[in-house]
């Protein structure tokens, strides 16, 4: 394994309030700190900026309570098929 040399390239700063929120989403996703946050998801921003293949990326929240409710999910989801095919229209 190769050790890359890191650039320091940026600053950023934030609301105490953002880094309260970005300390808990790192903390919630696995993350070690911050900084290991950001660059996952610049990293992962990137990746689907520049590969556009000319997708459309899509992301639903599903409710917790219909999660595992077949025939309530099946509801849901059409609703937001049906609202995203209007959109795209």
């Amino acid at each position: 394994m190769t050790d890359k040399k890191k650039l320091k390239i940026m600053s950023l700063s934030v609301e105490p309030e953002m880094h309260d929120q970005m300390k808990a989403a790192a903390r919630k996703l696995g993350h070690n700190n911050v900084w290991q946050l950001i660059r996952d998801l610049v990293s992962k921003y990137i990746d689907l900026m520049v590969n556009d293949s000319g997708d459309i990326p899509v992301i639903l929240r599903i409710p917790p309570e219909i999660q595992e409710q077949p025939e309530q999910l099946r509801e849901w989801l059409d609703v937001k098929v049906r609202a995203i095919a209007q959109a795209l229209a």
